[in-house]
């Protein structure tokens, strides 16, 4: 009776790691599309265009006002500036609104981490490497699942592929692996999409004058 519990849950293990990939895979390249459409674009149209209208005359008090109300109080404009600037495209706030709280500027963009650790943010995408490791812990969980079959028929040359509870416990072990790197994956390239916005930022506050070179005549 244990020896069917134990391949039921590696049956169930190999399929939770099978969805993990494919759940993994949408929400690095759908899930914040979908959920700005199904919020609705059109505050985020109204921003881009308050953006627009400050780049072309100056007058920021319109812009700001449509930053707090989008990201919230206290929100520095100009990194919402900086992420209208890169394009006609809307941009992708989603990373954003999701670490506002860490963001922190002072002539550039920084990252408060936890513990108050600041840095700047990452300028290498590491999201390959991530979604490469997370298709080798799939890889492994379908081969000790089917490792666990296989050793009821046939010798194997180690011990521990003979033991399916070993197996198991290996196969919940990379599934946990596989989450700890996708929340790794998620965090690390909100903080890389969001240091692309140093190129565009302003380094003086909105609606400050730029210095004059000399003294007027």
């Amino acid at each position: 009776m244990l020896s069917i519990l134990i391949f039921f849950l590696i049956y169930a293990g190999v399929s939770i790691a099978v969805y993990q990939l494919y759940d993994i895979y949408h929400s690095q390249n759908f899930a914040d599309e979908e959920k700005r459409a199904r919020a609705g674009k059109q505050e985020l149209e109204d921003l881009a265009l308050k953006a627009k209208t400050y780049r072309e005359t100056g007058a920021s008090a319109g812009f700001v006002k449509g930053v707090n109300a989008f990201f919230g109080s206290g929100f520095d404009p100009r990194v919402a500036l900086a992420a209208f600037s890169q394009g006609d495209a809307l941009p992708n706030v989603e990373p954003l609104l999701r670490r506002k709280n860490n963001i922190i500027c002072n002539g550039k963009i920084r990252i408060r981490h936890a513990f108050g650790l600041k840095t700047r943010p990452p300028t290498k995408d590491t999201r390959g490497m991530a979604i490469a490791v997370i298709i080798i812990n799939c890889l492994l969980a379908l081969f000790l699942g089917g490792l666990s079959v296989y050793s009821i028929g046939y010798d194997v040359p180690a011990a521990w592929m003979n033991d399916e509870a070993t197996l198991m416990v290996l196969i919940y072990a990379l599934i946990l692996f596989t989450h700890v790197i996708a929340k790794l994956d998620n965090y690390m390239n909100d903080l890389y999409q969001i240091g692309k916005l140093n190129r565009h930022f302003p380094s003086r506050p909105l609606g400050q004058p730029a210095t004059n070179a000399g003294p007027s005549v």
